[in-house]
């Protein structure tokens, strides 16, 4: 089993266990405990990003030695050629479901993940509300949540398409674990098909299992309008 992954409780490492189960791969995982809130020693002898998730293939059947990744995206990236045969994965083959992949896979990190974090920094107790820099970056937020709002309001189902693709695995968690550090809330009305996507993903067998695996049996996943922030946030 030369497939070692390494999760941080609460965080985006979550996507990489689920990409796992989605794909019905072999793997070895090694939890890591924040320390109190940030990644621990542990992670940051690991790479010298020093966050999760990180990613062990030894040997790897690419360089037949050693491969240590960080960063979500190309961790899901080489999971998906090396070990998952390519799937999840649209090609030029798959028409109008490939560019659509590429952008909002993209789009998770690219655009959305770094939003909400920026609305987390906003909210800080010296942070002026009326502030144009907070009105601007709150209403960058909601612009966000239309454009995925509207995507899925035409495909009915998932971001590529009819499909579940490494799009949505990458999302996912932006939308809902994310929101116990910056508990934004979805409107029931404005964001139906955002919390029916949240429902039928959250569904998903593997989904359920990953998340499981990652923060336990007692641990209830953020797919409702609203959200509490995490007890460790409020220490």
């Amino acid at each position: 089993m030369p497939l070692t992954l390494h999760h941080l409780g609460l965080s985006q490492s979550e996507r990489i266990i689920w990409l796992a189960e989605e794909l019905n791969l072999d793997y070895k995982l090694v939890h890591h405990k924040r320390d109190p809130i940030f990644a621990p020693q542990s992670i940051k002898d690991l790479h010298p990003a020093g966050t999760a998730p990180v990613m062990e293939d030894d040997p790897s059947t690419v360089t037949q030695s050693r491969v240590v990744l960080a960063e979500s995206g190309a961790i899901i990236d080489y999971i998906i050629a090396v070990h998952g045969k390519g799937a999840l994965a649209p090609t030029p083959k798959d028409g109008s479901a490939y560019p659509n992949y590429l952008e909002w896979y993209h789009f998770a990190n690219g655009s959305l993940q770094p939003a909400l974090f920026r609305v987390l920094m906003a909210r800080g107790p010296a942070s002026d509300p009326n502030s144009p820099v907070v009105v601007r970056t709150l209403a960058k937020w909601d612009h966000l949540l239309s454009m995925m709002e509207d995507r899925l309001a035409e495909t009915g189902a998932y971001l590529a398409g009819e499909m579940l693709t490494a799009a949505d695995i990458m999302t996912f968690f932006t939308l809902t674990t994310m929101r116990g550090f910056c508990p934004v809330e979805y409107d029931v009305e404005k964001h139906r098909h955002i919390l029916a996507y949240l429902k039928r993903v959250g569904e998903r067998p593997a989904y359920r299992k990953a998340m499981e695996i990652c923060e336990g049996k007692d641990f209830v996943p953020l797919l409702s309008a609203k959200a509490e922030q995490f007890s460790l946030m409020k220490r």
